[in-house]
């Protein structure tokens, strides 16, 4: 039976909590989900066929549990929605679509330094074009979401990002979206969409029940963090949590763990790199000026674990932005010790498990987070 695909994107609450449930668990049986809720059973039964109807979730395997009646295993179903998401930093923008368990079913990247914002949904108008055609043929696309480098200045959506995008500064995102896409918009920092994406497709939700605070730290041009909380990303009083560049006086600064801190000493010991793209296209870990590096930043990444530690008081702290592998592994070295206070909980500190700087997957969860679940 062909499914009903809503041309938009209008949950009840109560169907969203059910989606919710089944997203975390992957795949669960019809009877066992009046259990994580407070609705009758019928009334979720009747939820969940009409939710199955319109396309989001499906049926699997029938399974026998205990003398009840045989139960259906059902999932969210990946075919039928799609959502869009781009990520802006200071030399590249990264498109993606993605399904509806969050997974991507394209990602792109357009090498596009110093971008403006014309040029910039010039491009993802073109991109989502092309999807349309091909890949979302058939798909209702739910939304749209941007993460742009910097922090708030005023409204949600409006940012003060590096020197290099200066064109996108004070800029209203989400309103700019709307325009280029007619999706339903939201924007976000980069580093609070890395840690959304962690949470959904990296090991942060891997038991969502335990990790009640997740903090991400995206190691990019700059160095900031993002904080997902009480399974929504937290923004703060003015929209800034995670600035953790704030807490660094102005001789600490230019010896925060940033790359383009990393790249300039690499440059002093005969390394020379254009751009972080460079750095991680090429990274060795063995680079004469890593250790002298590392040495130099080690009592910044110390002083915003502790405060971290101290004021988010986080279950997980992963290691994570544009930083290769294998100079992830050695920033999770050099955290060794940073945590003094032996009466506070210690934070997990994990490297994560998604590739590369993952804000344009984040961007891309955005509508699934306000919209879906």
């Amino acid at each position: 039976m062909d499914k009903e695909i809503d041309t938009d994107c209008h949950l009840a609450a109560s169907e969203r909590e059910i989606l919710r449930i089944v997203l975390h668990a992957g795949s669960v049986a019809r009877s066992d989900i009046a259990r994580k809720t407070s609705l009758a059973q019928q009334s979720v039964h009747r939820i969940i066929d009409n939710l199955e109807r319109r396309g989001y979730l499906r049926f699997g395997d029938v399974r026998i549990s205990g003398r009840g009646k045989p139960s259906p295993m059902v999932s969210v179903d990946p075919e039928h929605y799609a959502t869009v998401g781009l990520s802006v930093s200071t030399e590249n923008i990264r498109f993606c679509l993605l399904d509806l368990t969050g997974k991507p079913i394209v990602q792109d990247v357009s090498e596009l330094e110093a971008s403006t914002p014309e040029e910039a949904m010039t491009i993802l108008q073109g991109r989502l074009d092309g999807w349309r055609k091909n890949v979302a043929a058939g798909r209702g696309i739910i939304g749209a979401g941007i993460s742009m480098q910097g922090f708030r200045t005023g409204p949600g959506d409006r940012f003060q990002p590096p020197d290099r995008l200066a064109d996108w500064q004070g800029r209203a995102l989400e309103a700019l979206l709307n325009d280029a896409t007619g999706l339903p918009s939201f924007a976000e920092n980069n580093a609070t969409a890395s840690a959304l994406a962690e949470f959904y497709l990296g090991g942060g939700g891997t038991d969502a029940e335990t990790t009640d605070c997740l903090v991400y730290l995206s190691f990019n041009h700059g160095f900031g963090a993002g904080i997902y909380s009480v399974n929504s990303p937290f923004r703060g009083g003015h929209g800034n949590a995670g600035e953790i560049g704030a807490i660094f006086t102005a001789d600490e600064l230019d010896l925060r763990p940033a790359l383009s801190g990393l790249i300039e000493m690499l440059g002093r010991h005969g390394v020379e790199l254009r751009s972080v793209t460079e750095l991680t296209a090429r990274f060795d870990p063995d680079w004469p000026g890593m250790t002298a590096w590392l040495d130099a930043v080690r009592p910044q990444l110390h002083l915003a674990l502790r405060a971290l530690q101290a004021i988010v008081d986080p279950t997980m702290i992963v290691f994570g932005g544009e930083a290769p592998a294998a100079l992830r592994t050695k920033l999770l070295a050099a955290a060794k010790g940073a945590f003094r206070d032996r009466r506070l909980p210690r934070p997990t500190l994990v490297m994560s498990e998604l590739d590369g700087d993952p804000a344009h997957l984040g961007a891309g969860l955005l509508p699934l987070h306000q919209l879906v679940f």
